[in-house]
C-alpha cells in the first residue's frame, strides 16, 4: 500500500510538473501571438496617413469580428467570450473534460479578436486554454472522470499566473472562483502549477511587474484612505451597471437568429471601432482598442486630465460591452481593471479639485480603481487585493486597496446576488446550481428564478398529432410542456395527464386543440423567487413557463413549486 501510494504521489508531482510547463509556455506564447497582432494590425493601420487611418480603425475590428463570428458558428462555438464560465461548467457538470480543440481555437480566435481591436483582454481566454490543455493531459496519462476534475483548477492557476506574472492571486483565483473550497485535495498541485507557469513567463518576459507605478508618500493617510472608500462606493455601484448593461445586450444580441447571425462579432466590432476611432481622432489614445494597458499605465502616473480620464472610462465601458456582448473571444479582466483605473483617476482628479493635497491623489486611486472595479465585477475579492500588489509591486497601497475592495464587493453583491460569470451561464441555459447559502428568510427569495429553474425546455408543437405527441413525452419524466407553433413561439401549455388520456380517444386530435389559454401568470428569468412564488397563488398550475422578457414568444426555462421548496429546504438544512 505504501508503494501504491508513492507511486500516485509521484503520478500527481509528474502531471503537475507537465502542466505547470504547458500552462506556462502555451499562456507567454497566447501574449506574444496578441501583443504581435495588435502591433502589426491595429497599430499599423492607426499610422496609416489622413483619413485612411481612422477609416481604418472603424473597419478593423468590424472585419475581425466577422471572421471570428464566421469560425464560431461553423468550427468552435466554444471559443466564444472569456473561456471562464465555459471552464467553470467543465469543471461541475463534465467533469472537467474540455476539449484540446478548444485550447487551439481560443488561442486562434482570441489572437485575432484582440489583435484587430475588440474591447477584450487575453488573462480570459488564457484560464480556458491552460485548462484545457490540463484536461487533456489528465486523459492522455488515463486518469479518471473525477481525476480529470481535479486538474482543471490546477490549469486555471497557471494560466493566471503565466497571464498576469501573479502567482499568488493565482492560487487564490482557482480557490476563491473555481472550486471554493480550500481544503480541495488538489491545493498543492495548484501552487505547483502556479509557480512553475510563473517561473517559465519571467523566464521569457522579464521579472518585472506588468506596471511601473510612482512611489505613494501618502498612500497611509486617513485622506487617502478616505476617498478609497468613496472610490469603492462608486466602483460597486458601476460595477452593478456594467454587468446588467453587459447582460442586457448579451441576451438581445442572442435573440438574432437566422442565416447571418455569425455575423454579430462584426457589428459588436463596428460599434467598438466607431468608439475607439473617434476617441483617437480627437485624443490621440488609442485605450479603447485592444487590451489598452499604454493608457492604463498613463493614468497610473496620473498623466490623463479628468476630461480625458472620463471619455476613455466611458468608450471602455461602451466598447467591452458591445465587444463581449456580440460574441466576440476574449476576457473582460482587462477591460476591468482599465475602467477601475479611469474612474480612480476621475475620483482622484476630484479630489485634487476639491482641495485634497498631494499631486499623486489621481495615479494613486487609478491604482486603487483597478483593484475595486475587479472586485465589483469579477466577484472574487481576495484575489482582486493580490492581484493588484503583484501586478505593481506596491505594497504601500494595501489598506486602501482592501478598504476600497472590499466595499465594492459588498455593494454589488447585494445589488445583484448572482455573479456574472454564473449569469452568463443563466443566459446560455446552464445552471451550475452553485449559488449563495443564505439564512432562511434573510435573502434566498430575493435571488432570481432563473437560479432554480429548469432550463432544459421540452416543447411541443401545437400542431402535432396527439398519438406522436404521447409517443415523443412517454419515457421524460416533466409533467408541463410548453406548446410552440410552426415559428417556435410559444402559445400556450399542456399536461401530460390530459395528452395521456386524449390520446387513447383521438390520436388524431392535435395539441393546438387541448391547449390551455395563456391566460396564466408570466414568469421572467430576472424576476424574484419571492414573486414567482406569489404568482402561483393565482393559478392551480404546479409549473409555469419562464419567458425570455425581450422576446415573449420564446421560453428559456419551466419553474415549479418543487424548485422552490426544494431551494427553501436546502436553506433551512444550511442554516
Amino acid at each position: 500500500m505504501e508503494s501504491l501510494a508513492l507511486n500516485q504521489r509521484r503520478r500527481f508531482h509528474v502531471l503537475a510538473l507537465v502542466i505547470g510547463v504547458l500552462s506556462g509556455l502555451s499562456a507567454v506564447a497566447f501574449h506574444q501571438s496578441v501583443h504581435w497582432a495588435e502591433e502589426n494590425w491595429i497599430h499599423r493601420i492607426k499610422d496609416l496617413p489622413g483619413w485612411m487611418g481612422i477609416v481604418g480603425l472603424i473597419t478593423l475590428p468590424a472585419f475581425g469580428g466577422i471572421v471570428v463570428g464566421f469560425l464560431l458558428k461553423h468550427w468552435a462555438p466554444e471559443a466564444a467570450g472569456s473561456g471562464i464560465p465555459q471552464t467553470k461548467a467543465a469543471y461541475y457538470l463534465k467533469f472537467g473534460r474540455i476539449r484540446f480543440r478548444t485550447a487551439v481555437s481560443k488561442f486562434l480566435l482570441g489572437t485575432i479578436s484582440i489583435g484587430t481591436g475588440a474591447s477584450l483582454g487575453r488573462e480570459g481566454p488564457t484560464v480556458q486554454l491552460s485548462a484545457a490543455l490540463a484536461s487533456c493531459v489528465g486523459r492522455w496519462f488515463g486518469l479518471a472522470p473525477r481525476q480529470v476534475m481535479a486538474l482543471i483548477p490546477m490549469g486555471c492557476a497557471g494560466g493566471i499566473a503565466a497571464a498576469f506574472n501573479t502567482p499568488l492571486a493565482a492560487i487564490v483565483f482557482a480557490i476563491e472562483e473555481i472550486m471554493g473550497d480550500l481544503k480541495h485535495r488538489a491545493f498543492a498541485g495548484i501552487v505547483m502549477v502556479a509557480v512553475i507557469a510563473a517561473v517559465i513567463e519571467r523566464s521569457v518576459l522579464g521579472t518585472d511587474s506588468m506596471f511601473k507605478v510612482p512611489s505613494h508618500p501618502d498612500s497611509h493617510s486617513l485622506l487617502t484612505l478616505g476617498w478609497s472608500l468613496v472610490l469603492g462606493v462608486a466602483a460597486g455601484f458601476l460595477s452593478h451597471f456594467f454587468v446588467g448593461a453587459l447582460l442586457a445586450t448579451r441576451e438581445r444580441a442572442k435573440n438574432v437568429q437566422g442565416r447571418f447571425d455569425w455575423m454579430m462579432p462584426g457589428l459588436g466590432g463596428l460599434a467598438t471601432g466607431c468608439i475607439g476611432a473617434a476617441i483617437y481622432a480627437n485624443t490621440g489614445r488609442m485605450g479603447v482598442f485592444g487590451i489598452g494597458y499604454e493608457d492604463l499605465s498613463a493614468a497610473l502616473f496620473g498623466e490623463l486630465g479628468i476630461v480625458l480620464l472620463i471619455v476613455l472610462l466611458v468608450g471602455k465601458f461602451a466598447a467591452t460591452i458591445f465587444s463581449y456582448s456580440s460574441g466576440g473571444a476574449g476576457g473582460i479582466f482587462a477591460p476591468t481593471l482599465f475602467i477601475g483605473a479611469m474612474l480612480g483617476g476621475v475620483t482622484g482628479s476630484l479630489a485634487e479639485v476639491l482641495g485634497s493635497t498631494g499631486s499623486s491623489m489621481p495615479g494613486t486611486l487609478a491604482l486603487v480603481g483597478m483593484g475595486a472595479m475587479f472586485a465589483g465585477i469579477i466577484r472574487a475579492p481576495v484575489t482582486s487585493i493580490l492581484i493588484i500588489f503583484e501586478l505593481t509591486g506596491d505594497y504601500n497601497l494595501i489598506l486602501p486597496i482592501m478598504a476600497s475592495n472590499l466595499s465594492a464587493y459588498a455593494i454589488s453583491s447585494k445589488l445583484r446576488q448572482v455573479p456574472i460569470y454564473e449569469s452568463l451561464l443563466l443566459q446560455d441555459g446552464i445552471n451550475l446550481r452553485k449559488f449563495p447559502i443564505l439564512r432562511p428568510n434573510s435573502g434566498w427569495q430575493t435571488l432570481p428564478v432563473s437560479a432554480i429553474m429548469t432550463n432544459t425546455v421540452h416543447t411541443l408543437e401545437a400542431r402535432l398529432p396527439l398519438e406522436h405527441a404521447y409517443l415523443k413525452i412517454k419515457d421524460e419524466r416533466f409533467n408541463i410542456y410548453p406548446v410552440v407553433d410552426s415559428n417556435g413561439k410559444f402559445v400556450g401549455l399542456v399536461h401530460r395527464k390530459g395528452i395521456t388520456i386524449v390520446s387513447q380517444k383521438d390520436p388524431d386530435k392535435l395539441v393546438q386543440e387541448i391547449l390551455v389559454s395563456k391566460d396564466f401568470p408570466k414568469v421572467y428569468p430576472d424576476m424574484k423567487i419571492r414573486d414567482v412564488a406569489n404568482q402561483f397563488v393565482d393559478t392551480e398550475w404546479s409549473a409555469l413557463p419562464v419567458i425570455s422578457r425581450l422576446d415573449e414568444g420564446r421560453v428559456v426555462g419551466v419553474v415549479t413549486l418543487h424548485d422552490i421548496t426544494r431551494q427553501q429546504f436546502l436553506q433551512e438544512r444550511e442554516s
